[in-house]
């Protein structure tokens, strides 16, 4: 349970040397910059007597850069995706490159991306232009595919001073109608030319002189005129054409891409470059929250206290750099930094995915720990799925480069299973039985109340460590009445009326009970105005009760998740069983094992990781828990691609 005392920090150096002095910070990632520029509370006075210290057009120009180079990797991740292999995919490699190397080869890599980035703007431009001619075609030819057999030519289609000629389509259903209409009048001709989902496309010729009537009754029977004024010849010649315009479109856009994969060799080269480009905009970025005089500029930040001396250490090297440090004022906040044990760090981030604990509260990883643990592996008490997830955490952490995040959830993952394997022996849990090995202690199966009666008691216990972890907090803030009324009697009572149906203790769990009912009685209104009033709250209070007996109770989901676990993988062994005993039977017996097995170990596993969880934020946080705090984010490199090694881990800096 720590949380990681916390020094605010003052740095002040030349203007010549702010350079260094951020370069050293950001690859040291110890301090987290406050915006001295920020308004409102918490803002120093003397931050008054200072201006801002930015450098917008540079930071502008940065943004352009990257833009730029994410511009070009995006295209070349979407037109020519890096082959990766199956570990890279999953847990990702990055380069060391260090400080001086990256320094050096800025310019280089500026060259390079500028370059990369001309030629594909270039090929990204010639084939959005490709693909809106294309579809220009494309359209076109679906124009003209409905009237592929008309053998006219589409140019002599056309209005004369004598006749009208005209394409267009009306409903199949309404072309007999219309014909027999047009046939009453003289000289018109319509003539079907192709019928295609209910639409007919015909060819329509009359007189000009029965222009009007004509025209009346093709509106009238839904008549929709088609044109082809820029296209001469046959639909047909015109179709042959665009499919051959079509090809050469996809030529030229095959051409272009493969000209433009060229530059997919420079794909390290950006890497290098967006990360390089991150550095340096983050830089400039902290500079916004920075405060300068003519000649000086100010730091002001948060660091953990057992790094200031190796902050200092690395500074030392510079001339003017002077930094002090204070522990917070009574009631100042502060960021909050997580610091446990090797063993107990993976399981914050747990803690984490519930909140940051309150600067002042309590860090619950190192009391939550053994209780995931073993609420995860009775949630599976299946020893031989146990021994699958010990595989792959160990796998994971052995061949993957994951991050923090990822490697912590291997850790907890790899905790759980063993967990699992040992519960699973105990309770005779072998995939479902598929290995037939007595338990070590009885199987939960044939007696889920005795796993029952465990589980709430493991529950009841926790609750009460929590209860113990704020009758500490309490006594440690001088709140030690609080801690004797608040957690003291309720202890008193709870114990009492667990002990009531012991046999020979009834007795002193009586008096146990009754004491500490009246102290909750005499106590729990004390904040009341008025006699009445506290007496009152104080007997209510004892209604309480029915959310310890609600908390205790929801410990039951270990039964029911590690029941659920067993017959699940026991129905899985019966379908298997029953199948019919032949080559083909033993095949799919195999493959609905290992699928079944598999779906049930997934469905599991993370049913004990969320329920697991669940018991802690609910049922244990409650007791003790005071959240709200802000996480601690020091200023250091953020890369995607590459690992910046500093300086001074090249054996050349301070």
């Amino acid at each position: 349970m720590a949380i990681a005392k916390m020094n605010k920090v003052y740095l002040i150096a030349h203007q010549a040397e702010k350079k260094e002095v951020l370069s050293i910070l950001q690859q040291a990632g110890m301090v987290e910059i406050s915006d001295l520029q920020a308004k409102g509370a918490g803002r120093e006075p003397w931050a008054e007597l200072v201006e801002s210290d930015q450098d917008q057009e540079a930071l502008q120009e940065l943004e352009a850069g990257l833009t730029d180079v994410r511009f070009a990797m995006d295209f070349l991740n979407r037109h020519y995706p890096a082959k990766k292999s199956l570990m890279d995919s999953l847990g990702g490699s990055k380069a060391a490159v260090s400080v001086r190397e990256l320094d050096a080869s800025a310019v280089e890599l500026a060259q390079i991306s500028k370059d990369v980035y001309s030629a594909l703007r270039a090929a990204d431009d010639k084939l959005i232009a490709l693909r809106n001619e294309e579809t220009r075609l494309q359209n076109l030819k679906l124009q003209l595919l409905p009237w592929s057999k008309l053998e006219a030519r589409l140019e002599e289609v056309r209005a004369t001073p004598s006749a009208r000629l005209e394409l267009g389509a009306l409903p199949a259903a309404e072309l007999a109608a219309c014909r027999d209409k047009l046939a009453a009048l003289e000289a018109v001709i319509l003539e079907e030319v192709n019928v295609d989902r209910g639409e007919a496309y015909v060819f329509a010729a009359y007189a000009a002189s029965l222009s009007e009537e004509a025209q009346a009754v093709l509106k009238e029977h839904n008549f929709n005129k088609q044109s082809f004024h820029d296209l001469s010849g046959t639909p047909s010649e015109n179709i042959a054409r665009l499919d051959e315009e079509l090809a050469a479109a996809a030529a030229d856009r095959d051409s272009t891409l493969k000209s433009a994969g060229e530059q997919a060799a420079f794909r390290d080269s950006l890497h290098r470059y967006n990360d390089f480009l991150i550095i340096e905009r983050d830089k400039k970025q902290a500079v916004a929250s920075l405060a300068r005089t003519s000649n000086s500029f100010v730091v002001e930040g948060w660091i953990r206290e057992a790094d200031l001396p190796v902050i200092k250490e690395r500074l030392s090297t510079l001339e003017t750099v002077e930094m002090v440090a204070r522990a917070p004022l009574d009631g100042e906040t502060f960021p909050v930094a997580l610091e446990n044990k090797r063993s107990i760090a993976p399981f914050e981030f747990v803690t984490k995915l519930y909140g940051t604990p309150h600067p002042y509260g309590v860090d619950p990883t190192f009391a939550l720990t053994p209780f995931f643990i073993i609420f995860f592996g009775l949630s599976m008490t299946d020893a031989g799925y146990g021994f699958i997830i010990v595989a792959l955490a160990a796998l994971g952490l052995w061949k993957l480069k994951l991050g923090g995040g990822g490697r912590k959830i291997m850790w907890v993952l790899l905790a759980g299973g063993i967990s699992t394997i040992f519960f699973g022996a105990l309770l005779g849990g072998w995939f479902g039985g598929l290995i037939p090995l007595e338990p070590l202690f009885f199987n939960a199966l044939d007696d889920p109340m005795r796993l029952l009666i465990y589980a709430l008691a493991i529950g009841i216990f926790q609750i009460f460590i929590g209860m113990a972890i704020k009758f500490y907090t309490n006594v440690k803030e001088g709140k030690i009445l609080d801690a004797i009324f608040d957690q003291g009697f309720w202890y008193l009572f709870i114990i009492g009326l667990l002990l009531l149906v012991a046999p020979g203790l009834g007795g002193i769990a009586k008096l146990m009970s009754i004491g500490g009912a009246a102290g909750l009685v005499l106590t729990q209104g004390r904040t009341q105005p008025t006699l009445v009033k506290k007496f009152l709250s104080g007997v209510l209070s004892l209604y309480n009760i029915t959310g310890y007996l609600s908390d205790v109770l929801s410990y039951s989901r270990l039964l029911a998740l590690g029941l659920a676990t067993g017959v699940i993988a026991l129905a899985i062994n019966t379908m298997a069983d029953v199948l019919p005993k032949n080559i083909f039977g033993y095949a799919f017996m195999v493959l609905l094992l290992i699928c079944g097995h598999a779906f049930n170990l997934v469905i599991n596993t993370l049913s004990a990781y969320i329920h697991s969880s669940r018991l802690q934020y609910i049922e244990f946080y409650n007791r003790f828990y005071e959240g709200g705090g802000r996480t601690f984010v020091p200023f250091r490199l953020n890369t995607r691609h590459i690992e910046v090694v500093p300086e001074w881990q090249e054996g050349t800096g301070s």
